[in-house]
C-alpha cells in the first residue's frame, strides 16, 4: 500500500504573501457575486480557454498556455476556500477574459466561470473554481496533485482535474518531492 505524501506549506506562506502585501494586492473574500450568485455558463465564444491534454497521470485539464488545472477538494463556486494572497501565490487562479465556451473538447463537463471578490474572473469545470500551481514546470506538468497545504487555518488537498486515467497514488515527486522556492 503507498503512503500519499503530504506538502505542507506553513513556512513558505509568509514569503509568498510579503510581494502581494508590500504591493498592496489582496485576495478577495469567499462570496461569489454576478447575476447567478454562482457559476456561470456561457455558449459558444471566443478560443477555448481550457482543454483536454494527455500527461503522465492521465488525461487532464490544462489553460491555453498548457499548464495543469487543480481544485481543492470541497471548494465549490459558492464556497471558496483558496482565497489569502498567500493561497493564491501558490495556487494562480485559472481566469478568464471574454466569452467562454460552456464546453471543452475532450471533455465531457461543463465550463463556467464565477466572478471573485478581488475582481478576478475565475474559470469553473461542473462547478469547481479552476487553479494553476506555481510549482508546475511548464505545459504538460503535473506535480501538485494531491499535495496538502493549509492557509489560514484552512486546510486544502489538491486535485488535478482528471479526465481520465487513475489517480496517482501518492503526489508526483517531479518537483523533488517539495515545493521548489
Amino acid at each position: 500500500m503507498s503512503q500519499r505524501r503530504s506538502r505542507r506549506l506553513w513556512w513558505l506562506a509568509p514569503a509568498a504573501a510579503a510581494p502581494l502585501i508590500a504591493a498592496g494586492c489582496s485576495a478577495g473574500s469567499s462570496s461569489s457575486t454576478g447575476s447567478s450568485g454562482g457559476s456561470t455558463n456561457h455558449s459558444a465564444g471566443s478560443s477555448a480557454p481550457v482543454s483536454a491534454r494527455s500527461t503522465g497521470q492521465g488525461k487532464v485539464l490544462v489553460d491555453s498556455a498548457g499548464h495543469a488545472l487543480y481544485s481543492p477538494a470541497g471548494e465549490t463556486t459558492t464556497h471558496l476556500m483558496c482565497d489569502s494572497a498567500a493561497c493564491t501565490a501558490i495556487w494562480p487562479v485559472a481566469t478568464a477574459s471574454g466569452t467562454v465556451p460552456s464546453t471543452v473538447p475532450g471533455a465531457s463537463g461543463t465550463l463556467g466561470t464565477l466572478h471573485r471578490s478581488d475582481g478576478k474572473t475565475q474559470l469553473t469545470y461542473n462547478g469547481h473554481p479552476l487553479y494553476r500551481f506555481s510549482a508546475d514546470q511548464g505545459a504538460g506538468s503535473v506535480t501538485g496533485d494531491g499535495t496538502k497545504d493549509s492557509f489560514g487555518g484552512t486546510k486544502l488537498t489538491w486535485h488535478v482535474i482528471r479526465l481520465s486515467g487513475k489517480p496517482a497514488s501518492s503526489p508526483s515527486s517531479q518537483n523533488g518531492g517539495g515545493y521548489n522556492y
